[in-house]
């Protein structure tokens, strides 16, 4: 419905635009050349720059930067950011070719010009545009629309099909046992027994029902009745209501309609074996090179501050919730080893001094590279919480275990953004746990890069947390 109406707009609105910056293009050529204001060489390729122009606007069309939802009602910042987003990627394009192939006889100015005249025509299309689009293909199919609902989630369907008028759908009302009790901005119409009624009075096109809110023989009655009418039916699951959040994934099947409450990247084979390929490319060189001399030096450092072993294994949760043991280097006394459930604090007189180094460099991390080649975990992940915090942490963060839908990483987007050490209020914890679920929801191999990136930054100037 609504999709396939912002799907057609969208590509209408990208069609229309690569035709108008072609031809912006082909005629700033024509009126240069005959109007001699800038004289050009005729070993000028005119044809691999408009394939460029072409290759550029195509680029623009399948990438628009989160806006394509929003496409025919989008803010003034928001049509800046985009005209700013095309423009760039048109620069790069046109000035990349004339470096690549080497032109010196076309005029630098003249690209310029151009980018800068095609800056101007975009930000009108991207302005008025999607809206003459609308207006000229959903004027005479709007759609007036009944929510079949409960008074609360009737207002809130009816304020985001309000943000979608322009693709023609237009709220009548809601019908419902009763009228909600001080809700305004939604017109309770009656109830279900009055519903035929209701669809005949008010030329009814289709009718959206809240699938929760009905029984599966009451809700069969209510399609009988607007199919009869002749109207569209739509069933509809809020998502937020259920979840508490709008991250949430919907898949069809046979017939039938999963919701998920978080998309999982990594349940794609082919990504799993991305990542996999990437974890044994950075650990089995670490375990070969560096953690026979690295244990050396440890060992040189535990045998004179604290002795004992040099490695610590402890109980961890990985992946849906399996437990395995993970390694690191030991950086506490071995006479503490009572109260290790407890985070470590600043000046903890229970690590030893070279200890509190490698914890502040992460070097006492190192050994999880063992558990990266066996497969516990992966480079990048959320952290591994201990068995007793793990239990302690999903009673303040509702939806705290979808960690353990991905490995356990040796460090993660958390850690890269300098969220290490102690968790000493809920808030932080949130914090940490809200970059974990946006690394399960929107893993990508250049995220992991970016990790990575960032989490050296971090070890050559740790933040102040990491103790």
């Amino acid at each position: 419905m609504l999709k396939h109406r912002q799907k057609g707009l969208e590509e209408l609105h990208g069609a229309i635009l690569i035709l108008i910056i072609a031809a912006t293009f082909f005629s700033s050529v024509l009126f240069i050349e005959y109007s001699g204001w800038i004289e050009f060489n005729g070993a000028v390729r005119w044809e691999t720059y408009l394939f460029g122009v072409l290759a550029a606007m195509a680029w623009v069309h399948f990438n628009l930067r989160g806006v394509a939802s929003r496409l025919g009602a989008l803010t003034w910042i928001e049509v800046l950011r985009l005209t700013s987003h095309q423009v760039t990627r048109l620069m790069v394009v046109l000035f990349t070719l004339a470096f690549v192939t080497k032109d010196v006889d076309v005029s630098r100015a003249f690209l310029l010009g151009f980018v800068v005249l095609s800056a101007i025509i975009l930000w009108v299309c991207n302005t008025w545009l999607p809206g003459v689009l609308a207006r000229l293909f959903f004027r005479e199919q709007r759609l007036s629309t009944v929510i079949i609902s409960s008074g609360h989630e009737a207002v809130r369907l009816q304020a985001w099909l309000a943000a979608r008028a322009h693709l023609g759908v237009k709220p009548v009302g809601y019908v419902a046992p009763a009228p909600a009790v001080g809700l305004n901005g939604a017109r309770w119409l009656g109830t279900v027994e009055q519903l035929r009624g209701i669809l005949t009075e008010y030329a009814v096109d289709q009718v959206m029902i809240e699938q929760n809110e009905y029984p599966p023989q009451v809700a069969a009655g209510i399609v009988r009745i607007a199919e009869h009418l002749g109207c569209r039916v739509n069933f509809y699951v809020s998502m937020k209501a259920l979840f508490g959040s709008g991250v949430s994934m919907i898949e069809h099947d046979d017939g039938y309609a999963f919701a998920a409450s978080t998309p999982e990247p990594l349940d794609i084979p082919f990504n799993r074996v991305l990542k996999r390929s990437l974890d044994l490319m950075i650990a089995l060189p670490v375990v070969v090179l560096v953690m026979p001399v690295l244990t050396l030096v440890v060992w040189l450092f535990v045998v004179r501050e604290s002795p004992g072993p040099v490695f610590y294994r402890q109980l961890r949760s990985g992946i849906n919730r399996r437990r395995f043991f993970i390694y690191k280097f030991r950086t506490m006394h071995v006479t503490s080893e009572a109260t290790r459930a407890q985070q470590a604090t600043q000046h903890d007189t229970r690590v030893f001094p070279f200890g509190r180094f490698m914890r502040r460099t992460s070097l006492d991390e190192v050994p999880q590279f063992i558990n990266v080649l066996l497969g516990d975990m992966s480079v990048n992940g959320p952290r591994p919480h201990l068995l007793e915090h793990d239990e302690q942490f999903s009673k303040i963060v509702n939806g705290y275990y979808q960690r353990h839908f991905v490995k356990p990483g040796i460090t993660g987007l958390a850690q890269s953004k300098g969220l290490r050490g102690e968790l000493r209020v809920p808030a932080l914890l949130k914090k940490r746990v809200k970059y974990d679920m946006i690394y399960v929801a929107k893993w990508s191999l250049l995220l992991d890069f970016r990790i990575l990136v960032d989490t050296a930054s971090q070890i050559i100037f740790p933040p102040r947390t990491a103790y």
